[in-house]
């Protein structure tokens, strides 16, 4: 029978042409029992592999999302922890900073506002006081540097909250220069101690030579002593002239005040006393 089948076949070709029997041959075996035998479990076979195979990419995606999404939360906990610190000392150091800043203009506005200065000053502020030299003792070095706007460091805070000023007065010569630092804490009566031994210590201030040296000498300065405020007299010569010098230290609040009232005229206690009184009482409305 297969023969016979073969044979139409065969005779098919020949009459209809090469598309017809390539059409019938390949009906032939696709019909053919033995062949459809053959691809239809090779089909249930790749559909199944198919669709494990799918399933384990799913499966496979699935895991390595998991993954990642562990990852990125470990790495984002690990970023917040570890910035965290730092992001609070910014905002620490940021927050002193801009009070510092607060402090140093209201320190400025003080003095450039100066109110009810003794008669004959000029209430105009100007540059920092510059000593007429540096002094080799230390103790002195301290003190002028303080007057000309350079105190401690210590608890200055970031922004350094430090201004200086100098009001000229009504004899040849004579000023008054004034430095005022704000600190932390319990800083400025600390330093106001400091400057208060260094006022004591200060017997003499020199540069090295006869021409610029000044000998501390008892100087009564009414209504400045007790535990906020000392002050002490220099009397010598300054570039050979004759030079007379005023050393006040005093506290308000956390604000630390040191006036410098000098000339080639004695200054008048009197005045100096003046100076420091109005300088204490401007000051104390910066705690307010």
């Amino acid at each position: 029978m297969r023969i016979v089948h073969a044979a139409v076949a065969g005779l098919l070709a020949l009459a209809a042409g090469p598309s017809v029997a390539t059409y019938t041959t390949a009906r032939a075996i696709r019909d053919s029992p033995r062949t459809t035998g053959a691809l239809a479990p090779d089909s249930a076979g790749a559909r199944a592999t198919s669709d494990a195979g799918a399933t384990g990419d799913a499966r496979a995606t699935q895991d390595a999302r998991a993954t990642q999404d562990a990852r990125a939360t470990r790495d984002a906990l690990a970023t917040r922890d570890a910035g965290a610190p730092a992001t609070r000392g910014t905002g620490v150091r940021a927050t002193r900073d801009a009070m510092a800043a607060r402090s140093t203009g209201r320190l400025r506005g003080v003095l450039g506002t100066m109110r009810d200065l003794p008669e004959g000053f000029f209430s105009h502020a100007r540059a920092p006081w510059r000593a007429p030299f540096r002094p080799r003792a230390s103790a002195c070095r301290a003190l002028f540097d303080a007057a000309a706007g350079r105190p401690p460091r210590d608890g200055l805070g970031g922004a350094a909250a430090v201004t200086a000023a100098t009001y000229d007065g009504p004899h040849l010569g004579e000023l008054a220069g004034v430095g005022l630092a704000v600190y932390d804490g319990n800083e400025a009566a600390q330093h106001l101690d400091v400057l208060r031994a260094a006022l004591i210590r200060c017997a003499t201030a020199d540069a090295g030579t006869p021409y610029d040296r000044l000998k501390a000498s008892p100087v009564p300065l009414p209504g400045i002593g007790g535990p906020d405020a000392a002050a002490r007299g220099l009397t010598g010569r300054a570039g050979g002239y004759p030079y007379r010098m005023h050393l006040v230290v005093a506290r308000s609040g956390h604000t630390l005040i040191t006036l410098v009232h000098a000339g080639l005229t004695p200054p008048d206690p009197a005045r100096t006393a003046e100076l420091a009184r109005l300088l204490v009482r401007e000051v104390g409305t910066l705690d307010g």
